[in-house]
């Protein structure tokens, strides 16, 4: 591979890993290549919003002409750190991995585009996985559903952080920081005894880049079946479309409910990906 562009110290800092992955410091450069796909790069673009900056370490592989090839994110802002690898499409991309493994901890949380995920588990110890599905929806092709449940749906706070995390209990998979909050982008329904049963909110979102990725969605078992997690994501995609006009999600392959759910507001798949845990 040839050489990749001078960009100085301050934006491109060779690694020790001979396969030419670099750390990258320059937004605009990591930008261009993630709006090659803004629908499948959608929590990356999030992630370039100085909220986030503090978290995250950006490296690349280059083709000849100085373009970004290869991309790897390793975000540390959750109680696990996360590797996101975005390979180049019809490439082998075991050289890319290889030297991201030297790069990323030993324990860690993975985002690996399907097409690639046989070549990543083949030089990566996987210890769990799961095939998703990331769908986008454009503000002018939103759909206001109309829950009947809508009407006791409110905006949760840091006042709110034991309810939320004793919520979470029963969603051992979430991915919920507090310092989330802070985005005054989370909703929830209690019942009649005032227990928090149900809550959407937001993984990123950035005015900036105007773009917003939902998640953290979780109804208690006891209060399925009454449209409550409907009525919390209504709320937060008003609030969200006021913001950006993007909002992306992930969602499980097999969960036909909660993608039968995000259709009726308009949401489309774009891709699939996997993600799971790296041990060793």
């Amino acid at each position: 591979m040839a050489n990749p562009p001078d960009f100085g110290m301050s934006i491109a800092e060779p690694s020790s890993d001979p396969s030419g992955l670099m750390r990258v410091r320059d937004e605009e450069l990591i930008r261009e290549f993630l709006m090659r796909d803004r629908y499948a790069n959608a929590y990356l673009l999030g992630k370039l919003d100085p909220l986030y900056a503090p978290f995250c370490k950006w490296y690349a592989t280059f083709d000849e002409e100085g373009a970004v090839r290869d991309l790897l994110l390793l975000y540390q802002g959750l109680s696990i750190p996360v590797g996101f690898l975005v390979a180049a499409p019809n490439e082998d991309p075991d050289a890319f991995f290889r030297a991201a493994l030297q790069t990323l901890p030993e324990r860690f949380h993975f985002h690996v585009v399907g097409e690639h995920m046989s070549s990543f588990s083949l030089v990566c110890e996987v210890s769990s996985y799961k095939k998703m599905q990331r769908m986008g929806l454009q503000r002018h092709d939103y759909e206001r559903v109309e829950p009947e449940n809508l009407r006791l749906v409110e905006r949760l706070g840091h006042r709110d952080t034991a309810a939320i995390m004793s919520l979470y209990q029963h969603y051992p998979d979430h991915f919920f920081e507090p310092y989330q909050l802070e985005a005054g982008l989370y909703f929830g329904v209690r019942d009649q005894n005032e227990i928090l049963v149900s809550i959407a909110g937001i993984h990123v979102v950035s005015k900036e880049h105007d773009v917003a990725v939902i998640g953290n969605l979780v109804t208690h078992p006891t209060a399925r079946g009454r449209g409550l997690a409907t009525s919390c994501t209504r709320a937060l995609l008003d609030e969200l479309f006021e913001r950006v006009s993007f909002v992306a999600l992930n969602v499980q392959d097999d969960n036909d409910h909660a993608i039968k759910m995000y259709s009726n507001f308009g949401f489309s798949v774009n891709n699939t990906f996997f993600e799971g845990r790296c041990e060793g």
